[in-house]
């Protein structure tokens, strides 16, 4: 942090004898017309980059939060086609593809958990709606993202109670009043890929117009299949009506609706390492249909050689699924009232989810069956207001209302190696299929002050309150054709299903407080430094698992950061500097519980005492002339859990630390899983004139992530380190009304995982994802735009 303060220090000194003075971008609410004119951050020397992350439109240096801005087209033209594309140009921000459970990590801190319940510490907003679904990343398209702005540190106090880690903000294209346009693209490649995606903007009258957004997306699966099993191919279709209208200059209305289905298996899990005997409670005698070593027996007859790099997998299911269908509408209202804007934006949005895995990995039936289903809806109400202009004191404050319902079912189920696949008969770990229902409430007050005590210093004070309301019943019901393995084992056969446990019902309510203070100071008219303290909240949670369910406590974290902005060289160079401390108590973690799923062990939610994170990060953008630009980023974080008792490791020993009962270790001291202590990225943008009709673009970015850990200290669980380069070059009319490129995704074809973790049934194993990403693409693409 020393360091931090004099390249602080030192930027300043050498800003202040240079600094010319140029006239700020006014603060505005957001929620209007207004919000929707921003600049195109890779674009002409003179623009601002402006962003809403305090709810209100402002120049981003003017901020005093460390955001990171993507520009969606720029996105779009390197072939990404999905939100976790972003992370390649957002150096603290990280995604993790684990099937079923995709999860943002911001400064190395997520929620990867299986759990219904709970939520992640990294929120979702599109279009101002905060997105709260379990299992579920909006946008399965960028067709017509306008920005995302990430969000690092907690931003509780104006986006909600469950973003202690960050926010990622998702701007999507207002209708354009006045103008019939029409624009889309058309994309080919890898794999089979196709991308189609069209917008349409239609006037209606003076006032009022309407976007029509939509598209489909296919592609085969990265993963190559050498058992009888299915993997079917990717589809994704989406679609999006949006209607604006401002009746006067004051008031204006806008309304969303949009659709999206998602299908198919984009990658699935391999196996990295072999292990040795089966690990499960089955004693050898009962299990005829499944050896000592018959993971490695089956997968090597079939031809798989496990390693980091290893595709193959040799599963034996066919009714392997994922299967997403979400419909959202939303309504805006917002207000001028002369000194103030008032808004209003209501939300719902529902999600039916199935998924089924074969989690053996062997094409036997020996745990082929892993059901989990989902149908789940959420609706909120936000009511703000802000002032208007530039006075002593700026303001937003508002009140909210959430409320979220969830109905799960999870049924896994196999022979277990005690009978042929032909039987009729499945085996559960539990008496049959578990089922959730889980209900939240929540309701909260908002407000936050900005004292502009000199037209240089400005003071900050904010806080939220918020009241959290749970209602959760577990129960396990009997599916026809499927016996208990323990209660079918023990009666020799003769018994099916023991006595169903009585329904587990838990109630949690709980209040909490996020708040935010700071001082920014403007040491030149482009130049400002800021250090801010802000204490976030994540609320309580019920982890259900196997039939059983667990209390999960409120997480809570005081952030500091310090930071400065600086726009040089007549605006030609931006820098961003910010150091950080974050302290969590009662760390919202996921565990591995042996002990649970009749000694199978499974995933669950539980607290870790502390969590500690620190870092800095260093972000710049250089605009040498129009139509080029150069960003790029670094992130050097460092982590460590305070007291966490978590299962041991394979292989770990007393002298490891692997000496507490269960067994497992206390986890104090070792690094968060997931995080890297090294991250960067670097992006160039060209647009330049061929002649007076035609013109050039390139766009490229590269990424780089340091050597992290997927579970806990597990050396077997090491991704190291890897980088990532992307790339696109075309040409088009000098109006951009027709665009031609070609691209290439991951250009060095470099491999890595995007989850590792120990198998099931053989001691010692280990498998992991290698994503779609992990594997190079090459296509092309026509755009067009009039």
């Amino acid at each position: 942090m020393r360091g931090f303060a004099l390249l602080v220090g030192s930027s300043i000194l050498a800003w202040t004898g240079t600094a010319q003075a140029q006239t700020g971008t006014r603060a505005t609410p957001s929620g209007g017309s207004e919000a929707s004119q921003i600049s195109d951050p890779t674009g002409a020397v003179e623009g601002d980059i402006v962003v809403t992350a305090q709810r209100r439109t402002e120049n981003l240096r003017d901020v005093p939060i460390a955001i990171t801005v993507v520009n969606g087209q720029s996105l779009r033209e390197t072939g990404a086609n999905q939100l976790a594309d972003i992370t390649q140009r957002a150096p603290s921000l990280n995604f993790t593809a684990t099937p079923g459970v995709p999860n943002f990590a911001i400064r190395g801190v997520g929620t990867n958990s299986f759990d219904y319940g709970i939520e992640s510490a990294v929120g979702i907003a599109v279009d101002d709606v905060n997105i709260t679904l379990p299992r579920y990343v909006p946008l399965n398209s960028l067709a017509d993202v306008e920005r995302v702005e990430v969000l690092r540190g907690p931003q509780g106090l104006l986006f909600g109670k469950n973003t202690t880690a960050g926010l990622i903000s998702i701007s999507t294209t207002k209708p354009q009043l006045g103008e019939f346009s029409s624009s889309g693209r058309v994309q080919a490649g890898s794999r089979d890929q196709v991308q189609t995606q069209a917008v349409v903007n239609v006037p209606i009258g003076d006032t009022a117009g309407l976007r029509v957004v939509g598209g489909y997306q296919y592609q085969k699966p990265s993963t190559q299949l050498v058992g009888p099993g299915r993997l079917d191919p990717v589809r994704r279709y989406f679609g999006t009506a949006k209607l604006l209208w401002e009746p006067t200059d004051r008031l204006s209305l806008y309304g969303i609706v949009d659709y999206q289905n998602n299908s198919g298996i984009e990658a699935y899990s391999t196996i990295r390492k072999f292990g040795g005997n089966d690990p499960t409670p089955i004693p050898a005698a009962f299990r005829p249909f499944a050896p000592a070593n018959f993971v490695f027996t089956q997968n090597s007859a079939l031809g798989v050689v496990a390693s980091p790099t290893n595709n193959k997998t040799a599963i034996g299911s066919t009714d392997v699924l994922r299967d997403e269908h979400s419909l959202g509408a939303q309504f805006s209202a917002s207000y001028d009232a002369g000194p103030l804007t008032v808004t209003s934006v209501t939300a719902y949005r529902n999600l039916r989810a199935r998924a089924n895995n074969d989690v053996d990995q062997t094409p036997v039936a020996f745990f082929d069956t892993n059901i989990a289903n989902s149908q789940s809806h959420q609706f909120s109400e936000e009511l703000r207001v802000a002032n208007n202009g530039h006075g002593f004191v700026d303001y937003t404050a508002g009140l909210y209302f959430f409320k979220q319902h969830i109905d799960a079912q999870i049924l896994q189920a196999g022979t277990f190696g005690v009978f042929p696949a032909s039987t009729p008969v499945r085996l559960s770990p539990v008496n049959g299929q578990s089922n959730f229902d889980y209900g939240t409430k929540s309701y909260a007050g908002f407000a936050q002050l900005t004292f502009n005590v000199t037209p240089s210093l400005h003071l900050i004070a904010g806080g939220r309150y918020t009241r959290d309301e749970i209602d959760s019943t577990t129960t396990v019901t009997a599916v026809s054709g499927v016996c208990n393995l323990v209660t079918f084992l023990l009666s020799g056969g003769r018994s099916c299903v023991g006595t169903l446990a009585a329904p587990i019902v838990a109630n949690r309510n709980a209040d909490g407080f996020s708040a935010r203070g700071g001082v920014e100071y403007s040491i030149a008219p482009t130049a400002n430094v800021y250090a801010t303290y802000t204490r976030g909240y994540k609320g309580p949670a019920v982890s259900s698992a196997a039939g059983v369910a667990f209390n999960v406590d409120p997480e809570k974290v005081d952030a500091y950061e310090i930071g400065a902005k600086f726009d040089l060289a007549e605006r030609r160079v931006s820098l961003n500097l910010a150091g950080f401390i974050n302290n969590f108590r009662d760390f919202q973690a996921q565990v591995f519980d042996p002990t649970l799923n009749g000694g199978l062990g499974t995933f669950r939610t539980g607290n870790a005492s502390t969590l500690k994170t620190r870092g800095v990060e260093a972000e710049a953008a250089v605009r040498p002339m129009r139509g080029v630009s150069l960003s790029g980023g670094v992130t050097y974080l460092d982590t460590e859990y305070g007291n966490y008792n978590v299962a041991c490791y394979f292989g770990q020993t007393a002298a490891q630390g692997c000496s507490l009962p269960g067994p497992s270790f206390n986890a104090a001291g070792s690094p968060l899983v997931g995080a890297s202590k090294w991250t960067t990225s670097l992006a160039a943008n060209v647009d330049q004139p061929i002649g007076n009709d035609l013109k050039v673009f390139l766009n490229a970015d590269w990424r780089y992530r340091s050597r992290f850990y997927y579970a806990i200290n597990d050396p077997s669980t090491i991704q190291n380190g890897y980088s990532l380069v992307n790339a696109t070059i075309g040409i088009g009319d000098i109006s951009d009304h027709a665009r031609f490129s070609v691209f290439v995704r991951n250009l060095f074809d470099k491999r890595y995982a995007a989850a590792i973790y120990p198998g099931n049934f053989s001691v010692g194993q280990y498998v992991q994802t290698l994503p779609d990403n992990a594997f190079r693409r090459i296509g092309g693409a026509f755009e067009w735009r009039f």
